[in-house]
């Protein structure tokens, strides 16, 4: 009789492990964004971005508010520090049915995290120089005894979530709240308000590394080159080009590898940018969702860089980074050990075209040659140069002409006279 009742024990045992599997999967999802400026021979550029994409007032930042965190200040690079690649807003979203625990640790190897929300539990660097090799440096940022609020939590919203005072600021964070993801708590003991919501954990960094994808493209603007520099082949790549109000894209239909594939741009025409752009929205949702995103997810990520991806003026490609190189870089530790871990990082390579270089070259001369008012005036149109965040790639890439001293004196000149103005927005904003 004894070992019946243990049989039936065990077999009961058995019967709820597989039903609170079945029932209750824990699941983790995450996104992301990796940003690079390359020149025309596919040379990836260090840069920072002239201007920064608007966070809400309440985001973390090793810049400015660490809450609670000062004595971790030397553990930071500034977030406008020039470095070759931008880890733009990856989100973790939690999904389960009853209440969970969990511990959460990213590892940014070659990089260094610069932004995040909810408060982390640790925030160390193990860097030993201001750019050491890669690998020699990496950030560990933790959320400790993270809480996973059940489904059917019902002191939380959407719309109880904190929001900047300024309307304005946050457009590219709270459109990766619209998910169906958990609600969750994290206990800040160091911060005023001893306990913070949200539906997601964000970060956000620099890295000093290549990106696994080079681009270049030919002297006449024509083919655009794509090579693999990693073991992993590339797929899922969107070539996109925005001139004044127009854009055409078209989807590269074959895997990328370490023998260079050109890509002939011609083969798409320009279209009205909002009738492209919606195309283009739709097929980049798409491919999120095939790589394992619920679609909500793809359209949240969507949404964040519509404008930046889709809008914003000049050449890129947009590729979907491979799952290996993103655990090799940024491994993700969650205990316990979820049901599955979905990571969907996307690949931006901005193109700094022989035109885009030409049209500064002769712009920085202008002002190097010219009187106060020329000065004056080419600083006031130096937007119309469609560089947006790459400007300061772009002069890197121009000013790296060592052949003719005349030019890279013009370049830093006009440089100069840019940071200031821009430095003249920030403190009227």
């Amino acid at each position: 009789m004894r070992i019946h009742v243990l049989a039936a024990a065990t077999l009961l045992a058995a019967s709820f492990s597989l039903h609170a599997a079945t029932d209750d999967p824990f699941v983790v999802h995450e996104w992301g964004t990796f940003t690079t400026a390359q020149g025309s021979d596919a040379e990836q550029i260090a840069w920072a971005p002239a201007f920064s994409v608007d966070l809400p007032e309440f985001v973390y930042s090793g810049a400015g508010n660490l809450g609670g965190f000062q004595d971790a200040q030397q553990t930071f690079q500034g977030k406008d520090e020039i470095a070759p690649v931008r880890m733009e807003t990856p989100v973790i979203y939690f999904y389960s049915q009853q209440e969970r625990v969990a511990d959460v640790r990213v590892i940014f190897r070659g990089g260094n995290v610069t932004e995040w929300y909810p408060q982390a539990t640790n925030l160390q660097s193990l860097a030993t120089g201001p750019m050491p090799a890669a690998h020699n440096r990496q950030f560990v940022i933790d959320w400790g005894g993270l809480r996973i609020l059940p489904r059917d939590t019902r002191e939380m919203s959407a719309g109880a979530l904190i929001r900047d005072k300024d309307p304005a600021n946050g457009s590219h964070y709270y459109a990766a709240r619209e998910t169906d993801a958990n609600f969750l708590r994290v206990f800040s003991p160091k911060t005023s308000k001893g306990m913070e919501h949200e539906r997601l954990l964000f970060y956000r960094g620099v890295g000093y590394f290549k990106a696994p994808l080079a681009v270049g493209i030919d002297a006449d603007e024509q083919q655009v080159s794509l090579t693999a520099l990693e073991a992993e082949p590339i797929s899922d790549l969107f070539v996109v080009t925005v001139r004044n109000g127009m854009m055409r894209y078209q989807k590269v239909g074959r895997t990328v590898t370490n023998a260079t594939s050109e890509v002939d741009v011609n083969t798409q025409v320009f279209g009205a940018l909002n009738d492209v752009r919606a195309r283009a929205m739709q097929d980049m949702a798409a491919a999120l969702v095939e790589q394992g995103l619920y679609q909500k997810e793809a359209l949240a990520m969507v949404k964040t860089w519509q404008d930046q991806w889709f809008a914003e003026e000049g050449m890129r490609v947009l590729y979907l980074l491979p799952r290996a190189w993103t655990d090799r870089t940024l491994p993700l530790q969650v205990a316990p050990r979820p049901d599955s871990i979905v990571r969907v990082m996307v690949g931006r390579a901005e193109i700094i075209t022989p035109s885009d270089e030409r049209k500064l070259r002769d712009q920085a001369l202008t002002f190097s040659r010219g009187d106060a008012k020329t000065k004056a005036r080419v600083v006031a149109n130096i937007d119309t140069l469609g560089l947006g965040r790459f400007f300061s790639a772009a002069i890197w890439r121009v000013g790296a002409d060592d052949t003719n001293r005349a030019l890279q004196q013009a370049i830093w000149e006009l440089s100069e006279a840019v940071s200031v103005r821009e430095d003249a927005r920030s403190a009227r904003n």
